[in-house]
């Protein structure tokens, strides 16, 4: 502003620019989930941002359906301030609407964009599904994703996987509906241990495509055997050399290396090859092998009776670690022919095997070399070696010491010396202790190879002769029963033979008189008593006898004497003061006087103790009666379960019932339920195994399993709980069930093995829940002990695509595994032999010599309908196939015939769809080979001489064909008249054989012609054909051409003669159109030259030759009273010659030359009168059968007619018998009278007579006259038929085709007697007898199934009979000859064959 005007500088440098600052808030208006027919509105805020104040222009939008709600479009807004606005939408379709709202401030203009959506669908899915880490044992493994649909209207969906991983996604496709969720399946199948990252394409309407990735981190199921330390795999185990009798102890650890736990058990693989059982590797070859019997022992040796594992199976969890213990116990195989040395040991190389429990293809073919080259790492192998050797002391002197006899007190010794001739192991000893015998040392260790010096010594302590066996136990590590740990224990024993005499000595006893006061301890006498005898530590005896029993010095019974009483020695008085018991007495042996028995109040029992006492024990006695009782019930359980039978099933008889009778063979030793199971500590060995396996096998079970346990046994048996051991010897596989290629909704069967070789019955449940395989019967199976069978299961799948899909087992409701089902459904399918056949001629036959065959190959399991569709392009389909459509069986052909319809025009190529129902579709070429081939004309001028104008004249054209195969022509007709046709225009001339043309030649003008035409032979010459000929004007005369009916009576007929005069030098054809004049009609003598339309019946044609005449009459036969006048038209050669005729004379002018026929016009004058007499009927039939004429030689059917006059004038009626013949004069029809007169409405009746003399069939027509007028008034018809009897043939010829030399070919006859009023019986005369070559044959044969009678009826119509004729020829021949057949009547009716 403080510039000056006239300066240079720039006005935009002089003046500061206000900036525009507008804010527009939302930057876009959208209209979410419209309908048409609403209205939405959106609110929009313009903010002055800037320091100015900003005028603002807003500008509609363009659309109608969107709208700005403001009163003015031109604003101000001061600075900082805001303005709302408002946007309308009303949409008038259901579709998406754009458009824009411009807001202009200054220079500067923005855009607001207004989008109106349709409610549309908004897809989402997850973008990854993580399988985590997974074992490879070929299960399927699932993972759901979810599809959601967050707008308001459903969403289409699809998915596609192009990878060759064992992924399947289902369902690839479908709908998602508003607000809502869809679950997809992503299986994937663990079949081989790999890293998976993998990607699906899903496709969601209204968003781009999406990429799912999948990722999965499968391993290999490893077991492995390691170190205690755990840092190194373990191979093999050396035990060394251990004594027989002793054992050893190594310890492992059991790794699962893989995240899922592992069910495993171990087996000793006892006919592997390297295995050495007891043999002495340090033995020469030849030695060992003429040892015959201790190979036989070796051979046949428990391997589980030495070799011990500890746990031998259980359950691993994912990467766990558990301690195993193998325990060594070699055992002594002794051999007879020599004693046991250091020499005698054995070496032992065993293999074990651990491996994991599921579902497999059988023991006998489990390798390493199985079909899934995964269980390769699910089995591990470790070698087990070890020696046993014998325990080898030599003793010096020997085994036998002889020690010095002694007396007692004194001793005697042998010195023995004891070598140790093991030279690997040490060994401990101990003496067991001996009477008399002393060793020492007792017990010491005798190094490898070392000696030991023993003192034997013999310390007597009575006298005698003393031969014992001293006991040398050899103490060694041997194992616990929990096979865990060891301890030190006598493991071997020696018996040493000791010998030896102690010899007596004398010596003085001296006795002390005992002075009469017993002592403590005296004899019962009490005078003697030895000295040392009072060392003696036995107490006196109390009582010893019952004294009621005793009778030693029995003197007088004592009346106090107590039953029961003990005996008191005379001694015992020191025991007499104990306290005694009560309830019990004592009395003296002697006198048996009671004595005292003290009871000390202190000591003793209480009558309340005493009760207490019994109580008690009667409690104990009762608790183990019951213990006893519980023990023996629980017995009686046992017995009566384990020998329960199927033949004896505890059924009791009834009245007659018997149980049967057992066999030897019925009878079997039952095992008891604790003989089956197999203990703990004993491991499974293949060799037993392999043999289970086999007579498993063996005992195949395949129909009548049961779905439940039943019996008694079988409900205990499938109760238990089986180990891992135990699930192992039940085989159920094969552990993939691979479908291969089948057709969608094919039913689909695969057997699933089952071998049971525990000696109890199992329960095996299949937990399928798959929709593929629920047609499958049977889910769950009772299998018998020691029995195999298999299951069939059924897979039907309606889905294409590759079905990966798993389920698990179980037995005894324990898991056994799972099994994989693998199948690829594809749509029906068929195949072409090949893709284009190409015909050639082939015989003589003219339409059917290009032929040929395709066949269809169905290498599928379920049946394919198909059908072929013709592909029409330009010109027309000439090619047919045979059969158009069929069924094609599974794993079968079908051949189908090729035709092609061969023709001049025929395209030589063409195409067939082959058509699969629900299948593919296939393309077949056709192609023709037609050939080259050579056609002349016999004659090649054709001349129509004097053709009459207006009708067509036919020449004949011969082609013959000269060439090697068949020729096809064409008639080419562009330079030919158009009155000439040549007929067919097209075919076919055979080889070496004539066609005929057909040439028509149609004038319609008088005049002179010459043209040719030209005969086009495909792949051959057009050959030309010239065609001449003069037409020439018919000229035809009708004499009279006025007819006058004069009183015609109503009913009746009058016929006017006339003649047609053809006096030209050409045929000429007459019409007479009477369709106006239905009352009149033409006569013809001469019908053959009568030309008669069914569809134009009251239209006459005549065809009249050349300078001939044509007799005719012209028929008037009113119906009702009236008068006629009239002229009816005349056409000569289909042209109006009448009318011409007219035309011609009407003219004025000059005659012109005659161009046409003319015929002068017909005159009519009719005069119809009422009907002077009416007649009863004008028909009349006789009907005589034949046999009526036999039985009586004369036999009248006699018929009346009745004459009325309904005139009122005199009537004279005549019958006109004069043109009957001899039917009247020979009294074959005779009237009661001929003439006669009526008087007005008078009636008469007169007699018609049929008397035959022959069988046959008679005919006659009367006309009757009346009042001498020779026109006759109306006609009688009179027909008599004597009826003979007739057999009517079906077939009426009989053709047998030609059949193979030697095989029998049949027809039916049905025979239809008719006029049979009697019954008859039918015979057949047949020429059976063929001469042939000098030799007669017999070919024909005949038979009635029904019978040959005739059931006669009264109406002559009788039942058909069926009759049957056979051919058969050993030789070629050809024959006709008549078939005859007869009646009772002789009656003859014959029938041709051929």
């Amino acid at each position: 502003m403080d510039t000056e005007r006239g300066s240079f500088i720039r006005r935009d440098s002089e003046i500061p620019r206000k900036e525009v600052h507008l804010r527009v808030i939302p930057s876009e208006l959208k209209f979410l989930d419209t309908s048409a027919g609403k209205v939405y509105r959106l609110p929009f805020t313009v903010h002055n941002l800037g320091r100015w104040n900003q005028k603002i222009r807003f500008q509609e939008p363009l659309k109608p359906q969107f709208k700005l709600l403001l009163n003015s479009l031109d604003k101000e807004l001061a600075s900082g301030l805001q303005m709302t606005a408002m946007v309308e939408y009303h949409p008038d379709k259901d579709e998406d609407t754009f458009d824009q709202l411009l807001i202009s401030a200054g220079s500067k203009t923005i855009e607001i964009p207004l989008v109106g959506l349709i409610p549309c669908c908004q897809l989402e899915i997850e973008s990854e599904v993580d399988f985590g880490t997974l074992v490879a044992n070929s299960k399927v493994y699932c993972k759901e994703i979810s599809i959601v649909n967050h707008g308001k209207a459903p969403g289409i969906f699809t998915t596609e996987y192009c990878g060759g991983l064992p992924i399947l996604i289902f369902p690839t496709s479908g709908i998602v509906d508003a607000k809502s969720s869809m679950t997809i399946k992503v299986d994937f199948c663990a079949d081989q241990p790999r890293i998976v990252n993998d990607t699906a394409k899903v496709s969601l309407q209204g968003r781009p495509d999406v990429l799912l990735t999948i990722k999965v981190h499968v391993v290999e199921q490893i077991i492995e055997l390691l170190n205690m330390t755990g840092d190194k795999k373990l191979k093999c185990i050396r035990f060394g050399s251990v004594f027989f009798g002793t054992s050893k102890i190594e310890r492992a650890l059991i790794h699962n290396k893989s995240p899922e736990p592992i069910n495993w058990v171990a087996i000793v693989q006892d006919d592997s090859v390297g295995e050495e059982l007891g043999t002495n590797i340090q033995q020469r070859t030849d030695v060992a092998l003429n040892n015959l019997t201790y190979l036989s022992k070796i051979r046949d040796i428990d391997v589980t009776s030495f070799i011990s594992c500890v746990p031998n199976e259980g359950t691993l969890s994912p990467y766990q670690k558990t301690a195993i213990t193998f325990c060594f116990s070699p055992k002594l195989i002794y051999d007879s022919k020599k004693d046991v040395d250091p020499s005698h040991r054995q070496d032992y190389a065993l293999f074990l095997r651990f491996e994991s429990v599921g579902s497999k293809d059988g023991f006998l073919r489990d390798d390493d070399n199985t079909i899934n080259k995964n269980d390769r790492f699910q089995k591990v192998e470790l070698a087990l070696t070890g020696s046993g050797l014998p325990v080898a002391l030599q003793f010096d002197p020997g085994m036998v010491l002889n020690f010095a006899p002694c007396v007692m007190g004194e001793h005697s010794e042998v010195l023995c010396i004891m070598q140790n001739r093991t030279k690997s192991l040490p060994v401990i000893y101990h003496f067991r202790k001996t009477a008399h015998f002393k060793i020492d040392p007792e017990r010491g260790k005798i190094n490898e190879g070392c000696m030991q010096i023993v003192m034997c010594s013999f310390i007597p302590r009575q006298v005698g002769t003393f031969k014992v066996k001293q006991v040398i136990e050899i103490i060694g590590l041997v194992a616990d029963e929990n096979l865990q740990s060891l301890s030190m224990k006598p493991f071997h024993h020696i018996h040493l033979d000791f010998n030896s005499v102690c010899k007596p000595f004398t010596k003085e006893v001296v006795m002390k008189i005992n002075p009469g006061i017993s002592p403590l301890v005296s004899n019962p006498t009490g005078q003697f008593v030895v000295k040392d005898f009072a060392k003696c530590k036995d107490y006196a005896p109390v009582a010893m006898l019952q004294s009621a029993k005793a009778r030693i010095h029995s003197h007088e019974a004592s009346k106090d004497t107590v039953k029961d009483a003990l005996i008191a020695f005379p001694n015992d008085r020191a025991a007499s003061i104990r306290p005694g018991e009560q309830g019990k007495h004592f009395r003296t042996i002697f006198t048996k006087i009671p004595r005292y028995n003290y009871v000390d109040p202190d000591f003793a029992y209480t009558k309340i103790e005493e009760l207490e006492k019994r109580v008690h024990q009667n409690y104990y006695e009762k608790y183990i009666k019951c213990l006893r009782s519980v023990r023996l019930q629980k017995q009686a359980e046992r017995e009566s379960r384990y020998s329960y039978d199927e033949l004896n099933i505890g059924l009791q008889p009834g009245s007659g019932l018997k149980s049967p009778s057992l066999s030897e063979s019925d009878i079997e030793d039952e095992t008891s339920s604790a003989e089956c199971q197999i203990k703990n500590d004993k491991m499974l060995c293949t060799r037993n195994i392999a043999s289970k396996e086999a007579e498993s096998l063996k005992k195949k079970v395949l129909k009548g399993l049961k779905s439940e346990p039943s019996t008694p046994q079988e409900k205990q048996d499938c109760s238990l709980i089986l180990t891992s051991k135990q699930i192992h010897q039940v085989i159920v596989g094969p552990s993939v069930l691979n479908f291969g290629d089948v057709c969608v909704n094919s039913t689909n069967t695969h057997p699933l093995h089952v071998i049971n070789m525990l000696p109890m019955h199992i329960l095996i449940q299949l937990d399928i829940d798959l929709e593929e395989l629920q047609k499958t019967k049977q889910l769950s199976y009772v299998i018998p002990p020691t029995t195999s069978t298999y299951i069939s299961m059924i897979f039907e799948s309606p889905t294409i695509g590759k079905f990966w899909k798993s389920f698990t087992f179980t037995v005894n409701n324990t898991p056994g595994g799972h099994i994989l089902v693998m199948a690829v459904v594809q749509l029906a399918k068929l195949e072409l032999s090949s893709n284009e056949i190409v015909l050639r001629p082939h015989g003589f036959a003219m339409k059917a010599c290009f032929r040929g065959t395709v066949r269809l190959y169905n290498r599928q399991n379920y049946f394919a309908q198909f059908k072929w569709l013709p592909v029409r392009k330009e010109r027309r389909m000439v090619f047919s196939i045979r059969p158009s459509k069929g069924v094609v069986e599974a794993y079968s052909s079908l051949e189908c015939e090729v035709t092609w319809q061969p023709g001049f025009s025929s395209p030589e190529r063409g195409e067939f769809i082959l058509q699969v129902y629900k299948g593919n579709a296939l393309t077949l070429k056709c192609v023709a080979h037609i050939g080259h081939t050579k056609v002349i004309l016999l004659e090649s001028r054709i001349l129509f001489s004097n053709s009459p104008q207006g009708l067509t004249s036919w020449r004949k054209a011969v082609l013959r064909n000269v060439g090697q195969n068949h020729a096809f022509f064409k008639v080419c007709d562009q330079n030919l008249l158009p009155i000439i046709n040549i007929v067919p225009s097209e075919g076919i001339v055979p080889l070496g054989g004539l066609t005929v043309l057909n040439i028509g030649c149609t004038p319609t003008v008088a005049e002179k012609f010459d043209t040719k035409a030209k005969v086009a032979i495909r792949h051959a010459n057009i050959l030309d054909l010239r065609i001449g000929g003069s037409i020439e004007v018919a000229d035809v005369e009708v004499s009279p051409n006025v007819f006058h009916f004069c009183g015609t009576y109503v009913g009746s007929t009058e016929v006017i003669p006339f003649v047609i005069k053809n006096r030209g030098i050409t045929r000429a054809r007459v019409e007479f159109d009477l369709e106006e004049y239905e009352d009149f009609a033409m006569d013809l003598k001469d019908k053959a030259s009568e030309f008669a339309n069914p569809e134009f019946p009251f239209i006459y044609s005549f065809e009249v030759e050349e300078n001939t005449s044509l007799e005719c009459g012209l028929a008037f036969s009113p119906k009702e009273v009236a008068t006629l006048n009239f002229t009816f038209q005349v056409r000569v050669n289909f042209m109006g010659a009448s009318e011409d005729y007219r035309k011609a004379h009407l003219s004025s002018s000059t005659p012109s030359p005659k161009t046409g026929p003319l015929i002068s016009t017909c005159y009519i004058q009719a005069t119809v009168l009422q009907a002077p007499l009416k007649l009863s009927s004008t028909e009349f039939v006789f009907e005589v059968p034949l046999h009526n004429l036999e039985q009586n030689k004369k036999v009248t059917r006699v018929q009346e007619l009745l004459f009325h006059n309904i005139s009122k004038r005199h009537i004279q009626w005549t019958l006109d018998i004069s043109d009957t013949g001899r039917l009247f004069t020979n009294g074959t029809f005779k009237f009661s009278a001929q003439t006669g007169h009526l008087q007005p409405k008078e009636k008469y009746s007169i007699s018609i007579f049929f008397c035959p003399n022959n069988p046959g069939k008679y005919a006659v027509n009367i006309p009757v006259l009346l009042n001498d007028n020779p026109l006759c008034y109306q006609m009688l018809h009179l027909t008599g038929e004597v009826k003979s009897p007739k057999l009517l043939f079906d077939p009426p010829f009989i053709f047998f085709t030609p059949v193979p030399l030697g095989v029998t070919t049949t027809m039916d006859i049905t025979i239809t007697p008719q006029n049979y009023f009697r019954a008859s019986m039918l015979s057949i005369q047949i020429a059976t007898e063929i001469p042939l070559d000098d030799d007669k044959i017999f070919p024909l044969s005949v038979k009635f199934p029904n019978g040959k009678s005739i059931t006669g009826s009264g109406c002559g119509v009788n039942p058909r009979l069926i009759s049957q004729l056979s051919f058969k020829s050993s030789k070629p021949m050809s024959f006709l000859t008549n078939v005859v057949f007869c009646d009772d009547q002789s009656n003859r009716f014959e029938e041709t064959l051929c």
